[in-house]
């Protein structure tokens, strides 16, 4: 639990987000008005992992109110960790976290849900635990009462009804069907019943954050929302944080996002943090002058060190034949220990140094040749080559066949009908969007690689290009989700495929990892297929197969989206 916070102030359950409220249950005031002053302050902050490793320490922020600050780092170096601290799902070793005003947290990950799941089910996990409670209780008096039943069912049906409406029951379904109306263009009674895994990630996500924003939460803590969104989806989400007044500190590593929406840049790096007092459009140079102060202060730091160093070295020497310089040698060394103390300068940012090498090869010069290809209720029948070399990027809206295209192109059993023909020594290799990976389950990485004949060294020489050789014990399912990302990466390459099938390959992916793959496909000899919402990664594609919502499939040399048009 973070300090500043009663027990009675957390949830801590299953559900992908929720709101953090004091005095549950209680009827809540009027969604959407925001109340106090709504502020997060963090001093002094340390997480040590099971087993002791440091993830961070000393990390210290505040996001005043109304403020919308961004939160970046390298996979893997606590962000989501730190913001499960502030929301109070764990416990921090060392400072502590006050936050003033209701608190809304979105997960990372939308979460597990049973296969009968349904669209309410799913909206109702968002809410405080006093309104799920509440639910449960009306469904069960519900079903009494349908029944044959006394008056003590009636009882129990009248006083469910009553408790639904002291925690503001009412209230929340009119602010659901809001959010399945503007996410969805229907009614709560519509989508309601649908099935969640009918839905869309970007869906499903849509609706979640709809019901944030329109909350009466004071502060969001927001974990990569824009996972899954699709362009238009993702504007949307530019606006509604451009837009709220509520103190918003969220995980974002779509460049084009944080440069629209940053007001503050908040850096977990060198095991601690630091702030940049700006937007994310002036962070890089923000960023390089930080590192050139840290330098020189080590220069200094150093030239100084020595200097007393040598200093105590020569009383000492001194002192062999002349007692009075043996007090001068042990009064520089107690100078140098406070000097040490005092005055040790800022660690260095470990820059990642991130090498893809992902190879491929020579194939036929038409790689992919697509006749009548029809996915039924998604796609309609569509012709199209694409030649070896091309970078294509599939563009679309969420729910228009776009991974079922890729993952049909990859070998998978999808129902479709029409033809499609790979070209001549043309391997397809399929990164998932997912990360659904239940091969690697129950093997370190380092495992893996092992087993499929990679030899020791050469198995950590790959992990440590592409960072992950600090993780190379750890299995697969508990990286993070940039991690998870750049192993799928490595083992593409070791794969060696001469055709790249990537469902939304940034999506996880830190700043220098994205670039990284960046300039991995640069050099990579085949052809790159790649389904992505990300608009700038848009940039390094020749042309564009585009999915529209009617099933429509056209190819374009320009993106839709202006701001990334390819000339």
């Amino acid at each position: 639990m973070g300090a500043g916070r009663s027990q009675d102030e957390c949830y801590v359950g299953t559900c992908c987000c929720y709101v953090i409220a004091a005095e549950w249950p209680r009827p809540p005031r009027r969604l959407g008005i925001l109340g106090a002053v709504a502020v997060i302050e963090v001093s002094e902050l340390s997480y040590y992992l099971p087993g002791g490793r440091r993830l961070f320490d000393g990390v210290a922020l505040r996001v005043a109110d109304g403020m919308h600050a961004a939160l970046v780092g390298a996979n893997g170096t606590g962000k989501t960790t730190l913001l499960r601290l502030i929301a109070g799902e764990e416990k921090q070793t060392a400072g502590s976290i006050h936050i003033d005003g209701r608190v809304g947290y979105m997960r990372q990950f939308i979460g597990t849900h049973g296969a009968e799941t349904t669209v309410r089910d799913f909206l109702l996990s968002l809410a405080p635990p006093a309104v799920q409670g509440a639910a449960e209780e009306l469904v069960a008096a519900e079903f009494i009462v349908a029944r044959p039943h006394g008056k003590k069912a009636q009882m129990r049906y009248a006083d469910a009804l009553a408790r639904w409406g002291e925690v503001g029951g009412y209230d929340f379904e009119v602010l659901w069907d809001t959010c399945c109306g503007a996410a969805m263009g229907v009614s709560l009674d519509e989508l309601g019943p649908r099935l969640l895994d009918t839905l869309s990630g970007g869906e499903q996500k849509r609706i979640a954050l709809e019901s944030l924003f329109r909350s009466d939460a004071d502060v969001l803590l927001l974990d990569e929302p824009d996972n899954f969104l699709d362009v238009p989806g993702k504007r949307w989400l530019e606006a509604a944080i451009n837009s709220s007044p509520k103190t918003i500190l969220f995980v974002s590593h779509d460049r084009a996002l944080l440069a629209a929406t940053s007001q503050r840049v908040i850096t977990i790096e060198g095991n601690g943090s630091w702030v940049h007092a700006g937007s994310f459009e002036t962070y890089q140079q923000a960023r390089g002058s930080r590192v050139t102060r840290i330098e020189e202060e080590r220069k200094l730091y150093k030239a100084e060190h020595d200097r007393l160093i040598s200093l105590m070295k020569e009383f000492k020497r001194k002192a062999s034949y002349n007692d009075k310089f043996a007090s001068k040698a042990r009064s520089t060394e107690k100078r140098i220990e406070r000097f040490e103390k005092t005055e040790a300068p800022r660690e260095r940012p470990e820059e990642q140094n991130i090498s893809m090498k992902l190879g491929g090869d020579r194939t036929g010069k038409i790689a992919l040749r697509i006749e009548g290809l029809c996915i039924a209720g998604l796609v309609d029948p569509f012709d199209t080559e694409i030649w070896y070399g091309e970078r294509v990027a599939v563009l679309g809206p969420n729910g228009t066949g776009k991974s079922h295209f890729l993952k049909l192109l990859g070998g998978q059993d999808i129902v479709h009908s029409g033809s499609f023909k790979l070209g001549a020594r043309v391997e397809p290799a399929l990164f998932s969007q997912l990360h659904e990976r239940p091969d690697l389950v129950d093997r370190s990485i380092l495992e893996v690689l092992l087993k499929r004949g990679i030899e020791m060294s050469r198995a950590m020489s790959a992990l440590k290009r592409y960072e992950l050789s600090l993780a190379a014990r750890t299995p697969f399912p508990s990286l993070s989700g940039g991690q998870q990302a750049r192993f799928q990466l490595l083992m593409i390459e070791v794969d060696r495929p001469t055709m790249l099938l990537l469902d939304e390959p940034t999506d996880n992916l830190d700043l220098d990892s994205a670039e990284a793959l960046e300039e991995g496909l640069i050099d990579f000899k085949g052809t790159v297929i790649a389904v992505t919402h990300d608009r700038w990664f848009m940039k390094l594609f020749d042309r564009f197969l585009l999915f529209d919502d009617d099933g429509g499939v056209t190819g374009s040399l320009v993106s839709p989206y202006e701001d990334v048009a390819v000339s």
